[in-house]
């Protein structure tokens, strides 16, 4: 993301001479909706929410039940731009005193299927076990940032999360491109 340009500059713009190439294309990154579904206690899963706005998973939570049908999920990206990678936990076990705990680890491959990235117990949340369906948000966020020397294509995110009560593991993964 560049910095905004002052007002000058934005003056000084508007009123040099029309020239006749044509501006070249902004690629936006590319984003796809998602309908997560929340999943009862011993139905353990994991849901990876990449985005380019670190709030956005947060949000999401905080909205009633109604307004979260659908999230969007960052599949692009370009270099340097910051990968927020939230991890969302469903269907966790409560243990005798109805409390939860998991941990999440991840890895992080190239296109090439190498591992760039990867750490063991990276986030963790316990608490309280819902008594209904619900997403629970595995801290910290992760951000990723690929850059210019990052080969372009897909990159694997994987994520595997352990419920501390049933010692239950699932793994699941997200892909994003790397466009320059």
């Amino acid at each position: 993301l560049e910095p905004a340009s002052s007002p000058s500059v934005l003056a000084d713009k508007r009123l040099a001479p029309a020239t006749s190439a044509r501006p070249a294309k902004v690629k936006l990154p590319e984003l796809v909706t998602i309908r997560p579904v929340a999943k009862p206690a011993g139905d353990l899963d994991l849901l990876i929410v990449t985005s380019d706005n670190p709030e956005q998973t947060q949000e999401w939570l905080a909205g009633s039940a109604g307004r979260r049908t659908t999230l969007q999920v960052l599949k692009t990206a370009k270099p340097t731009q910051v990968i927020n990678t939230s991890f969302l936990v469903t269907g966790v076990s409560p243990d005798p005193k109805g409390d939860y705990a998991v941990i999440v680890s991840f890895t992080l491959l190239n296109p090439k299927g190498k591992v760039v990235l990867s750490e063991r117990g990276f986030a963790r949340t316990s608490g309280r076990a819902p008594a209904q369906p619900a997403f629970i948000l595995a801290e910290p966020v992760l951000a990723i940032i690929l850059d210019e020397t990052d080969p372009t294509g897909d990159y694997t995110i994987i994520g595997i999360v352990e419920d501390q009560t049933t010692n239950k593991t699932v793994r699941t993964s997200r892909k994003i491109s790397l466009e320059k």
